[in-house]
């Protein structure tokens, strides 16, 4: 064993450094895949992972792990991490097909909610240079005048209009013009990017390195994303600012909206500051993955609080034993945590009951209304209206979003109820053939 030469680490996997201010008892380092999950790795796993070059023998390699880990590791222990689990975690360099397919298999969980289908569009180059353009905005006095000036234009748009009855007639007029609709959702998109153009560049202000940025489904509906993984080597105050990043940026933009719509008067610009500010609030909610839930994460210290849910709710039930992945928790982010589980899976219940629940109510007025836009779309088609028939299909598309994302998540709740019926099965199963032999 001493003689064969260890493996080489995946060249897609980028190992990230011990995740600072953790919540955990003892701090986990973290690596990044190709996919974009982060990887969680003792200290030994990482020390090992890190000096994975194709050339170290195990010796080598197990005697330059022992010097920095303080305790002795012996080549065949090194040989035993490495092949279960390191490579069963996707981060060693395969070398087979089949060991490829095995590893792909792996390499994307089935979780309901997920970025899913990520594609990279903006290089991180590309994306390292607007980062470095927009850093400059986190200067603090810059910061503060921002944070003034929004409050300043804030109040002018209130006082400006009296209740909700001009952007109730500024929807209105909205309804019969198909241009100004595309206007309103085309800022909005502008606005969107703009958002991401905030974590990124927080990213780099505090010291990290931002990755790609791109679009992804997020249950059903398409969603930017950047990458900013590299934050998690900074300390909390760092993480968080890259959390309030895209909502900051969200205030720039109000800021250039509302001074748009104080210059113009243009309702649609007044309908596109209003969604873009209930757009804002939403960014905060903790229930699913939003600025908010990250803002949640890092303030604990603990990445992925989804993964901890089940866990915790195993570990709320009388009697039974604390799981593992909630005793390795410090006992302040663990009641965070449980807290966070107790408010989250009423919420997430109740809207998916709900919605069933209005099912059959509004699924007839759902196909008649489909039936009435799809006869306009193809009515604007013939007429030669572009805009209209734009319009029409983007309509569509967000009446019939919903309904399909009920639908995959039921899906995925039941396929993952059936699955765990199969693995309880077969533990008893391998209980009982224990007791009879």
């Amino acid at each position: 064993m001493a003689e064969l030469p260890v493996p080489d680490l995946d060249p897609t996997v980028e190992l990230i450094g011990e995740y600072q201010d953790s919540g955990y008892q003892e701090p986990p380092y973290l690596a990044r895949r190709a996919d974009g999950q982060v990887v969680q790795l003792t200290r030994l796993l990482y020390l090992v992972a890190s000096r994975l070059d194709g050339h170290r023998t195990h010796a080598q390699l197990a005697e330059e792990v022992s010097g920095d880990f303080g305790r002795g590791v012996s080549a065949d222990q090194v040989a035993f991490l490495i092949d279960n689990r390191l490579r069963p975690a996707g981060m060693v360099a395969s070398t087979s097909e089949a060991e490829r397919a095995e590893v792909r298999s792996r390499r994307h969980p089935d979780r309901l909610l997920a970025l899913r289908l990520r594609v990279a569009l903006v290089p991180e180059r590309v994306v390292s240079a607007i980062a470095a353009v927009f850093q400059p905005l986190y200067w603090p006095p810059v910061v503060v005048t921002a944070l003034v000036a929004l409050a300043f234009a804030e109040i002018w748009l209130l006082a400006a209009h009296d209740g909700l009855g001009h952007a109730v007639s500024s929807v209105n007029a909205l309804i019969d013009e198909p241009t100004q609709t595309l206007l309103v959702l085309g800022l909005l998109f502008v606005a969107g990017v703009f958002h991401e153009f905030g974590h990124v560049a927080a990213c780099r202000y505090g010291g990290a390195r931002p990755g790609a940025m791109g679009v992804g489904i997020y249950l059903v509906w398409p969603a930017m994303y950047s990458t900013v993984t590299d934050v998690y080597r900074l300390g909390r105050g760092a993480r968080l600012r890259t959390d309030l990043g895209g909502v900051y940026f969200n205030g720039l933009a109000l800021i250039a909206m509302i001074a748009a719509y104080a210059w113009t008067g243009a309702p649609w610009l007044l309908v596109a500051i209003l969604t873009w500010q209930v757009t804002t609030i939403w960014q905060f909610l903790p229930s699913i993955r939003l600025d908010g839930y990250y803002i949640l994460s890092d303030l604990v210290g603990v990445p992925d609080l989804f993964d901890r849910m089940m866990p915790t709710l195993r570990s709320l039930i009388p009697g039974r034993p604390m799981d593992p992945r909630v005793r390795e928790l410090k006992p302040w982010a663990r009641r965070v945590i449980a807290i966070w589980v107790v408010l989250v899976i009423p919420c997430l219940a109740y809207w998916l009951i709900l919605f069933l629940a209005l099912a059959p109510y509004v699924l007839p007025t759902l196909w008649d209304s489909l039936a009435r836009m799809g006869g306009g779309v193809a009515g604007a088609a013939q007429a030669g209206e572009i805009a209209a028939m734009t319009t029409g299909v983007i309509q569509i598309l967000l009446l019939l979003l919903p309904w399909v994302g009920v639908t995959i998540i039921l899906y995925g709740l039941t396929r993952s109820l059936v699955l765990w019926l199969r693995r309880l099965r077969a533990r008893r199963k391998q209980s009982r053939d224990a007791a009879e032999a």
